[in-house]
Order: structure tokens, then sequence, then C-alpha cells
């Protein structure tokens, strides 16, 4: 049965969980990955397939606690470190897209953690809020992340969903990737012991600043009444570092207080079960990466897998919500200078972004003309300089733009939308056909 919380523990958390195909089937039985060994000095980086718990598995039923650990932040380390030394396993959420960035945890470091015991599973490759995304981008975010952390030397058999966002699809998506289990919806004080629905899992809402170590301490004390499945959602560690980031002392505090409890602590891994299953092949982009630009990584404000030139006092960019589809679309303004000079466009790399060759295609508005410009990727990895589209009228309606222009060998290409006079233009929904 779903734990059941007291009123108390129902308002307990006020921090909402920010950060960050369909199956009803129960949790397979668990079998156990074998552990994989470095094959020489150049991959000794490689972690074991799967963080072990401190025992071989979960007790077929009683209570039991997860404790999860979202986007692969640097400060996990240490709470890593705190979990091993009172032989606790963590199951750690990462993007591999992520990995070495400022930050963020390195390669080295992850894979000292799976070694430890705890388990690295996938989060997506952009942190991105799945239900909004085509279908086809899903894939490249959750399959394409799944891969990139497999190259990585991991071997990842749970996922959890940013922004706790889920549906159908979604659902679907992870469980195509190869995934055995999908940590979803927040806010359920209680997950069943034998969930009902893997690619969906229930947490509590994530513990935060304002969390208290008693707070904490009665989810885990519900599932020890109850015989369920407490799944604990960990960002940020520090003092002072936002509404997601645990206080050190309550945290080290829960710590101490679940290891002289007789509730079992596994990964999500290792209550789930089953194998580590291949990861599938990636279809060649029929859809641009992040063509909605709903995804967004730093603090220049440019939608991942995009890159932006030309800004300057007399040419702006920026995200409005004023979309075609999603959440967001994007805004160029030019009010001085060559009004061409600003473009965003696919990022110029060697194939992760930039798609194949085909007919180019964006939805926009504008006060003014507008027109596509393109480059291509040679064999050799070589971009082209930009070539420009024909003038497209202005529109007080989405329109959609369309251009198909000679690209005879190339490998990839890089696209964006231009103003062809001083004005406005938004766009949304690039895609390659």
């Amino acid at each position: 049965m779903r734990g059941a919380v007291t009123g108390s523990v129902a308002v307990a958390i006020a921090v909402l969980a920010a950060g960050c195909g369909a199956s009803g089937a129960t949790p397979a039985q668990r079998s156990e990955p074998a552990a994989q060994e470095p094959e020489s000095a150049a991959s000794a980086e490689r972690s074991e397939p799967a963080a072990q718990g401190s025992e071989s598995a979960a007790p077929a039923d009683g209570p039991v606690v997860s404790l999860t650990f979202d986007d692969g932040l640097e400060r996990q380390e240490q709470m890593a470190r705190e979990l091993t030394e009172r032989g606790l396993p963590g199951t750690f959420y990462v993007h591999s897209t992520r990995v070495q960035a400022p930050g963020y945890l390195t390669r080295a470091k992850l894979t000292a953690m799976a070694r430890a015991g705890h388990e690295i599973g996938g989060h997506t490759r952009t942190h991105a809020r799945l239900p909004e995304l085509h279908p086809d981008e899903q894939r490249r975010e959750v399959c394409g992340d799944r891969s990139g952390l497999t190259d990585l030397g991991f071997a990842p058999r749970s996922f959890a969903y940013p922004f706790h966002a889920v549906d159908a699809t979604a659902e679907s998506v992870v469980e195509e990737c190869g995934y055995n289990s999908g940590r979803g919806r927040a806010g359920v004080a209680g997950e069943q012991r034998a969930p009902a629905d893997v690619y969906n899992l229930g947490t509590p809402l994530s513990v935060g600043s304002r969390t208290t170590l008693g707070e904490i301490q009665q989810y885990v004390q519900a599932a020890e009444q109850s015989g369920g499945w407490a799944i604990l959602v960990f960002h940020d560690y520090c003092d002072d570092c936002g509404s997601l980031g645990v206080r050190p002392q309550v945290f080290t505090g829960f710590l101490d207080w679940l290891k002289g409890r007789s509730v079992a602590v596994r990964t999500v891994g290792d209550v789930i079960g089953g194998d580590v299953r291949p990861v599938p092949p990636l279809k060649p982009p029929s859809v641009v990466i992040n063509g909605s630009l709903e995804n967004y990584f730093g603090k220049e404000g440019i939608p991942d897998c995009w890159q932006l030139d030309g800004r300057s006092t007399g040419a702006t960019w920026g995200r409005v919500d004023q979309p075609r589809t999603g959440r967001w679309a994007g805004r160029v303004t030019v009010t001085a200078g060559d009004p061409g000079r600003l473009r965003l466009a696919i990022k110029q790399d060697g194939g992760e972004c930039a798609p194949k060759p085909g007919t180019l295609s964006v939805w926009y508005v504008s006060t003014a003309p507008v027109r596509l410009t393109f480059s291509r990727r040679s064999a050799d990895g070589t971009w082209s300089g930009w070539n420009q589209g024909p003038v497209l009228p202005a529109s007080s309606a989405w329109r959609q733009a369309t251009w198909t222009p000679s690209a005879a060998g190339a490998a990839g290409v890089s696209f964006g939308l231009v103003l062809a006079g001083r004005g406005q233009a938004t766009f949304d929904d690039f895609a390659v056909r």
C-alpha cells in the first residue's frame, strides 16, 4: 500500500521541485549486472555498470528508502561521501552533456561514486521538460543522454524526469530508450513497494532550504508504518545557495538518524531490478534539436544547441512567452546597423546539434521582411560562410518560411532566420524536412 502521511507532513516541505511507454507492470525480478573492469589505463575512469547497495538486494517486502539526487551538481560529491561513510547508497540522476561543466561533477568523480556503490542514472541531455517537446526530440534527449552516459562508462538503469514533468508519451520514450524506471510525479507522500507504474514513480516534494530534519524523518516513518517506499529528492548542499539547497547540518543529521533505523536503504535501480538493457540506436534527426527553443542552459540566455552572433545596442535577442507551440519563442529586434547581422542559428558543431541537410523550415511573425540564412559543414568538418535565402514578407500572423538550399556533399547544416530590414521578428518551431 502507498505510504500515508500525517497532516503535518503533507504541508511540511514547502519547496517545490524546480530542478530538476506507459507501463503498468510491476517491477521485474532483480537481475544483477556483472561489474566491468577497466580495459586499460585509458579507460580507468570507467565505472561499474550499476551501483550496488550495501546488501545484494532489497527485502522482498517491508519498507524501503531511496535517496535520490538531481542534476549532477558539484557539491553532491560531498553528499555522496557522507553516504559512503555510513554505508548508504544513493541514486544520482545526471546529464551526460554537463559532466565536466563548471559547477557539475566530473567523470572521474562520478566514476568514484559509482565504484563506492552509488547508482548513476539519466536526467535528459539538457534538463528538458519532455512533454513540451516533439517525440523525436524527446528520444534524442532521453536516448541520447543514456548513450552519452554509457560512453562515459556507466550502465544507467534509472531515469528522473526534469521538473517532474511527465505524460504518457514521455513514459513511452523512457521505456523505449532502455530505462527500467522513471522517477516522476511530485507531491506523493510515498510510493508502493511494488509500484503500479514504474515509469512514473511518485515522490514527496524536493528537500530544500526550508525543510527541517523532523519533516524528512516523517517521510521515512510513514514508509516504515505502511511498508511502502519513500523516494526522497535532493538537489544542492549548502546553507545559502537557493531554495533547493539542503542545509549540511540537516542532511548530516538525517543520515545519522537513518543509519540507525531498521528500514532498508536501496538505490532505485536495486528496488526496481532488471538487467541493464541496450541503448537503442538514435535515428538521424527529422526535426531540429531544441527546434521550439524551449531549453536554455547558462546565463547568456541562448537556447541549447544554438549560437548567437551580432548582438549590440541596436540589435538585441531575447526569449518571449508568445510562442507558436510550447512555452517560449525567440525574438530579435534591430533598431540600428545591418539588420541581417544579428543571427541566431543552430550550433555549428560536429553533428551533435547540426542536422543533416534538407528543406529548412521555421515559423515567424515580423514587422519587417525576413530571410533564412544557411551554412554547410563539409566531410572534413569545415563550415562554409553564410548564404542568404529569398526575402520573405513581414507577417502579423504566424507564417511558415521554407527554403531548400543547395547542400551537395554537406555532412551537416546550420541555419537561422534574420531580418532583411530594421524591425522585429519572433520565431519558433525550426525543422529540417
